[in-house]
């Protein structure tokens, strides 16, 4: 009997060592790994080990990849500290270009006042006086007293003007763009 318990123990013990080898896992080999190996020069006699090739390579690669994090959140960082610098740089410029802006319009209606009032001034005098003041303005500004007189009373004053000045100041008149000064 004791016989008989020794085979079938052998007889269930052999087959069974086969299944149990059979059910343990295989070892998951890195496609990259093996890439990595299957590249390696080809007189290269060295067997290198799958397991030592990750365990070496992976914290090197982590720390590669953390160091490349860490390099890019520096360069983000600093785009972002760009960005918040030209956005106020822009406000800037913005706020300086609204003050000039400003500015403009002031000069404008200063510019537009005086022309007003040498409206006024050369409507009031006699046209040959005003004529021969007219006649040493800056053609530009005579052009724009001219344009907010009167129709009357810049055709007396032209009347007295050197006929070539006359005709090049009509002529200006004629391509002024400036809307006429309201009295």
């Amino acid at each position: 009997m004791v016989l008989a318990v020794i085979k079938l123990g052998l007889i269930f013990a052999l087959p069974g060592q086969k299944n149990q080898e059979e059910m343990q896992p295989v070892e998951q080999k890195n496609p990259m790994l093996e890439t990595r190996l299957a590249l390696a020069a080809p007189g290269d006699n060295n067997e290198v080990d799958v397991a030592e090739v990750e365990e070496k390579d992976i914290p090197r690669e982590v720390q590669r990849l953390r160091e490349r994090e860490a390099e890019l959140d520096r360069r983000e960082r600093n785009l972002r500290d760009l960005e918040k610098e030209l956005d106020e740089k822009l406000e800037e410029l913005r706020a300086l270009q609204a003050e000039v802006d400003e500015m403009l319009k002031q000069a404008d209606v200063v510019r537009d006042e005086k022309i007003a009032h040498l409206v006024n001034v050369y409507s009031n005098m006699e046209p040959p006086q005003a004529a021969a003041v007219l006649e040493t303005l800056n053609e530009d500004i005579a052009v724009k007293v001219l344009a907010g007189m009167r129709g009357r009373e810049a055709g007396d004053i032209l009347t007295n003007v050197n006929p070539q000045k006359a005709a090049r100041l009509s002529e200006m008149l004629t391509d002024l763009q400036l809307p006429f000064i309201e009295r």
